[in-house]
């Protein structure tokens, strides 16, 4: 006989009506070591341009995904994660991932024991729950094929992640404040006091631009955080404040049928830029091969240059609109009709540009 335990706990969340459930941030302690995503030594990140859209602006569905009842939210995080990338925006060669809960909870009670919460080794990695040959919710699809440790203090590696990947799956230590006033759409701006007993994973994606408002605060920089059914944005303040812990994931669901994602990159161009920022070459590479090759951009066809313009040499048009005439008068051609010809071709003749003068 299996024998489960649980350790979690269940806080009411006000403005959703639902209870939700945490583990302490020591249960999700990192239990292995995870290779950290940097860019290469005295080379600079690439710049992103800001505003970065993942979600379609905000369009995906990302459902609570049994986190009401269970300890999951670590399972949960990762079915978003793979919500977005399959929703590619919304744009067409997309289609969205339905996870199958009674699986992803039977799934979780498995690897946590019961109801336990997960660590990230039972995530991501060797064994894990989306490691190739698994599959999150038993769908052998729904795999991770490489994932890196990530810095989010680092602006710059941290927007490039989330832009690049459409996600960053963060553990955290949720504030009480949060917990009382989060809803979909709020705004936290601001760095809040983090509480251990409620740990938590929840997805960084989309990041707001100059010109992001959200109910009059300027979100440039911020990332949209997705849990619990809905998303909030917060700032690189509030999400260097709660403890974070993070990854950033490799997956063949970022690409369509072709091999491109929603931004129009293919998956081997994504798969030199996971490489060089300290991924697995081997790992992407088993993706890439999944997928047609990339399809070169033809060259522009050369401007034609422009026809010449016609000219007659040593003939007037005067002398050339007598012969005409003579000619006519000598035919067997009705009068009206002869007249009406050589106005015709008198005045195509004087269309001609270039007759000589003399």
């Amino acid at each position: 006989m299996t024998v489960k335990t649980a350790t979690t706990h269940k806080k009411w969340l006000p403005k959703h009506q639902k209870w939700v459930h945490f583990v302490h941030r020591d249960a999700m302690a990192r239990k292995k070591p995870m290779a950290k995503a940097h860019w290469p030594t005295a080379e600079v990140v690439p710049a992103t341009t800001l505003p970065v859209d993942c979600t379609g602006n905000q369009t995906v569905s990302c459902p609570m995904d049994g986190n009401d009842t269970l300890g999951i939210c670590g399972p949960a995080d990762l079915a978003h994660l793979f919500n977005i990338l399959t929703y590619g925006q919304g744009k067409t060669g997309f289609f969205e991932n339905t996870i199958n809960l009674a699986a992803l909870e039977s799934q979780y009670e498995t690897y946590s024991g019961g109801d336990n919460g997960t660590d990230e080794s039972m995530l991501v990695g060797t064994g894990s729950m989306t490691a190739p040959g698994n599959g999150l919710a038993g769908d052998s699809s729904l795999v991770i094929a490489d994932h890196l440790d990530v810095d989010v203090t680092d602006t710059a590696l941290r927007n490039y992640c989330a832009d690049q990947f459409y996600g960053i799956n963060q553990a955290w230590s949720v504030p009480d404040a949060f917990l009382q006033g989060f809803a979909t759409g709020t705004v936290w701006p601001s760095a809040m006091t983090p509480d251990p007993d409620n740990g938590h994973y929840s997805l960084l994606s989309d990041v707001g631009g100059p010109a992001t408002i959200v109910d009059g605060t300027n979100c440039d920089g911020f990332h949209t955080l997705w849990t619990w059914g809905g998303f909030c944005w917060v700032s690189p303040a509030f999400i260097a404040s709660v403890q974070p812990q993070c990854f950033v994931a490799f997956s063949a669901k970022q690409f369509n049928s072709l091999g491109y994602d929603s931004h129009g990159r293919h998956v081997s161009q994504q798969a030199a830029k996971w490489v060089a920022i300290g991924g697995n070459a081997t790992a992407v590479a088993a993706v890439v091969a999944q997928f047609p090759a990339i399809v070169p951009t033809p060259a522009p066809s050369p401007t034609p240059n422009p026809s010449p313009t016609p000219t007659v040499t040593g003939v007037t048009l005067a002398q050339a609109q007598g012969a005409v005439q003579s000619a006519l008068a000598a035919s067997e051609l009705f009068v009206l009709w002869r007249s009406s010809a050589e106005h015709i071709v008198a005045k195509a003749l004087a269309s001609i540009q270039g007759w000589p003068t003399a």
